[in-house]
């Protein structure tokens, strides 16, 4: 373990293998997030260009004995790029390069630093036939980490969780050998994850600990030349799991996401003190259609106004009505999106619990979130959307606070226990988890998952020297 006293030596070290000016000292932007988590240390953060230069720092930190910390724009909502036990902080941004893109297989090969605006950017200039899918994040973050975190996406309806999209990989593991997965281990192309024994999983949801990820082969899809979004506005949650339900069970279309009322309010500038009147809706869905005619995008949109109309929800708008009445929206319009309104929210604190599970516990899951986030002083903020053709569902809890205020802090921490407890209790599973949901998962988990997860952790990084904290107990 490093000290601050051999903190210039190590950097000295490090500067030796990255170069001169990718070496720093920790700043305060790199030990804390925008979360209610607090602060971390670390000794020295160092700058990476190349897979050489990450596994020769991996290979130095092993030989010291040095906790490593992986961050990419550090934006994250768990606090699991804070550093929790000093060390390195290995910041990976400048790993920025799109390596490959594949017009055959509509695969793209990227490294950490590469962003959703970059991405898009590139595939609108180089591939405009083909796409990726996008989540509600700002441009700037990380597309291969919200991949290797299993975040949601506008195109999960039919997907599922972003990992799904992962083809393969190359990483560097705790003693600085590189290996890859996927169809990129055998032959010159990430096509695929099968036929080969899948490790790519190893990486997956794993949060860093057992390895870092320097290059992922990502799947596209083909771009459809014909697209419309809608909102529809839902009185009662009720309605609006039974449109979702509804509409993901067809099979013909792209999205289906829901927001509850305090969105709109945060939207539209309001901070404090949101009320909902008795005639706003309770949640607002956005429904995105495409077609590769013009026929088959009318037909779809004749089904699902009367989808949506059997669900009980009339108030249907084409965004580009309802964008001439309430220009705001136009942040929900088009993917990736700055989400301004809520990463300006004043005191700059944004937290939530997300979690996958079925759809058969969805109602009683949201309505008792949303209780939940009240009775803690919060505005009843719910985010949900169907994933992989409604085979499973979102819950997701949001709360928007100022982390100036110790006692405002200490209610998003309670309120955010209690809501992975409840998610849990419906069957749900926390994603991104935190460690505190993490603790909270494996406290419920089959023994046998533990174990293996135990395992796979001694054989890929026995000594616990990366992100150490994160998945803790195993």
């Amino acid at each position: 373990m490093a000290t601050r006293a051999a903190a210039p030596a190590l950097a000295r070290a490090l500067a030796g293998i990255v170069g001169d000016g990718h070496v720093t000292t920790v700043g305060a932007d790199h030990v804390a997030d925008i979360t209610e988590h607090p602060p971390g240390r670390a000794d020295v953060v160092v700058h990476p260009g190349t897979t050489d230069e990450v596994r020769a720092v991996l290979a130095l930190a092993r030989q010291r004995g040095l906790p490593v910390t992986p961050v990419v724009a550090g934006y994250n909502v768990a606090g699991i790029a804070i550093p929790r036990a000093g060390g390195i902080v290995l910041d990976l941004k400048r790993l920025d390069r799109i390596v490959a893109l594949d017009h055959d297989t509509m695969t793209v090969v990227v490294e950490p630093g590469v962003t959703f605006a970059q991405l898009k950017a590139h595939l609108d200039a180089e591939a405009p036939e083909l796409a990726y899918t996008y989540p509600f994040a700002p441009p700037f973050t990380s597309v291969m980490a919200n991949a290797l975190l299993d975040g949601l996406n506008n195109l999960s309806l039919p997907h599922g969780a972003m990992g799904q999209w992962i083809t393969g990989v190359e990483a560097v593991l705790a003693d600085g050998t590189v290996v890859r997965t996927g169809s990129g281990a055998v032959v010159d192309g990430w096509f695929g994850r099968a036929p080969l024994p899948d490790l790519t999983g190893l990486f997956v949801s794993t949060q860093g600990t057992t390895g870092v990820v320097t290059r992922a082969g990502l799947q596209l899809v083909p771009a459809a030349p014909h697209r419309q979004r809608w909102f529809a506005f839902a009185y009662d949650l009720e309605a609006a799991y039974a449109a979702m339900r509804a509409l993901a069970r067809t099979g013909s279309y792209d999205d289906v996401g829901c927001m509850s009322w305090p969105s709109a309010k945060l939207l539209f500038g309001a901070t404090r003190g949101l009320v909902r009147s008795d005639d706003e809706p309770l949640a607002f869905l956005f429904i995105d259609i495409t077609g590769a005619s013009g026929d088959e995008l009318a037909a779809r949109e004749r089904l699902a106004r009367d989808l949506l109309r059997r669900a009980g929800i009339e108030s249907v708008f084409e965004v580009a009505d309802l964008l001439r009445l309430m220009p705001h929206l136009a942040k929900l319009a088009e993917l990736p999106t700055t989400l301004d309104f809520l990463l300006d929210f004043p005191g700059g604190g944004l937290a939530w619990v997300g979690s996958y599970g079925p759809g058969g516990a969805w109602v009683e899951g949201a309505a008792a979130g949303m209780a939940t986030l009240e009775r803690h002083g919060f505005p009843p903020f719910l985010v949900a959307r169907p994933m992989a053709g409604g085979h499973y569902y979102v819950l997701r809890f949001v709360a928007c606070f100022d982390k100036g205020d110790d006692r405002e802090v200490e209610r998003v921490r309670a309120c955010m226990g209690e809501l992975a407890d409840l998610v849990l209790d419906h069957g749900y599973v926390p994603y991104k988890a935190s460690a505190d949901a993490a603790e909270r998962i494996l406290a419920r988990a089959h023994p046998g998952f533990a174990e293996l997860l135990t395992r796979v952790r001694d054989a890929l990084d026995p000594e616990r020297r990366m992100n150490p904290g994160r998945w803790p107990g195993t």
